[in-house]
């Protein structure tokens, strides 16, 4: 249902992520200073990716504030999609190296025989296809910070050759006799558990120490819940920056919906799932039928054709069910709410509208 319009305004204050910024995190406004309200995503502090009130979204925040100042090397480690650039960035945005480059890498895209060039450089005429000497990410983050992304996914030989740069502070392009020196600040990020991969022989014991000195790990959204409407909101305003018309929020049942989903692709998906639902909505709010998560996990389970709420089978959404089986959803659905008909549509995926139409199938079979 559609709020009034001066309720609706007020609802809008609390998805402001300008609040969440302003109280929780470590880039607040010094005392007195006054917060203006996000209007659009342009008008968002610098960090407004970095939202978030868990307390494991503290606990990270806080981490970063420590070891920004400085020049410690930090390992980021969780799942992909839980923010690991996002926070490599406000790191050096804290960092004294903030006026300096920050250069990434992605290390798993990058194919083992350009790897040495991309990282080190190469000279001139130094393999096929050196027409020019190339500079490389190194160099270009010297002064600055070098983001080296799925670390994990470095040959042994690159996990060598990058051992040696950290060691000795200077690199070699491919061709050249003379090393070249750098000072940058590394960043290091992967989504596996690397002390696994060292006992399991796929990574450096030597390198893991040299890259482990912080070692941050970023939760998945699953374990964050708290911090999934103040994400979506600031995502929202991102992604409707520059509407002529007024900005899309969810209903309290969208919310519902999107704190229960287990979110296995973590920010990256509730992105995605958002600029759908924006794109696809039937009203000027965002409901819950408006959001086409693929795979949701439902409660509700069928199992040799009955709805059961435990079952080890694989969640089948309502709408891929035959008749008889969405009759005994809808059933299991209203008995585990006690008759509630707008918690049983959510339990369901569905809108009430919908719900009162399988009730209506229900009453007709039953007078048959």
């Amino acid at each position: 249902d559609r709020l009034p319009d001066h309720e609706h305004g007020a609802e809008q204050r609390y998805w402001d992520p300008a609040h969440f910024i302003q109280m929780n995190s470590i880039w607040s406004p010094s005392e007195g200073e006054a917060v203006q309200p996000a209007c659009t995503a342009s008008s968002l502090p610098l960090q407004d990716d970095m939202v978030g009130i868990s307390a494991a979204f503290s606990v990270a925040r806080h981490q970063i504030a420590q070891v920004a100042p400085t020049r410690a090397t930090v390992l980021f480690s969780g799942e992909s999609g839980v923010g690991k650039e996002v926070f490599a960035k406000a790191l050096h945005r804290l960092s004294p190296r903030a006026q300096q480059p920050l250069v990434a890498v992605n290390c798993a895209a990058l194919p083992e025989s350009l790897l040495e060039a991309e990282l080190f450089g190469a000279e001139k005429g130094a393999y096929t296809g050196a027409t020019q000497a190339r500079t490389g990410r190194f160099e270009r983050a010297s002064g600055g910070t070098l983001f080296l992304d799925e670390v994990q996914a470095l040959s042994m030989s690159a996990q060598t050759k990058l051992l040696r740069a950290l060691q000795e502070g200077e690199v070699l392009p491919v061709g050249a006799t003379h090393p070249v020196p750098v000072n940058v600040r590394i960043i290091a990020a992967c989504n596996r558990n690397l002390a696994a991969e060292v006992a399991a022989g796929r990574f450096r014991e030597d390198l893991y120490w040299r890259l482990n000195v912080m070692a941050l790990e970023l939760r998945p959204l699953a374990e964050r819940r708290g911090d999934i409407a103040a994400i979506a909101a600031a995502m929202l305003l991102r992604q409707q920056d520059g509407a002529k018309a007024g900005f899309v929020w969810p209903t309290a049942a969208a919310l519902d919906k999107l704190a229960a989903h287990g979110w296995p692709g973590n920010a990256r998906e509730l992105g995605n799932v958002l600029q759908r639902a924006l794109v696809l909505r039937e009203g000027d709010r965002i409901d819950a039928a408006d959001l086409h998560i693929s795979g949701a996990p439902q409660p509700l389970r069928i199992v040799a054709g009955t709805a059961v709420p435990a079952a080890a089978a694989e969640p089948i959404l309502l709408r891929d069910l035959t008749r008889h089986s969405k009759l005994e959803a809808v059933r299991l659905a209203l008995r585990e709410t006690d008759g509630h008909r707008a918690a049983a549509a959510r339990k369901l995926g569905i809108s009430e509208r919908t719900l009162r139409y399988r009730l209506a199938e229900m009453r007709d079979l039953a007078a048959a």
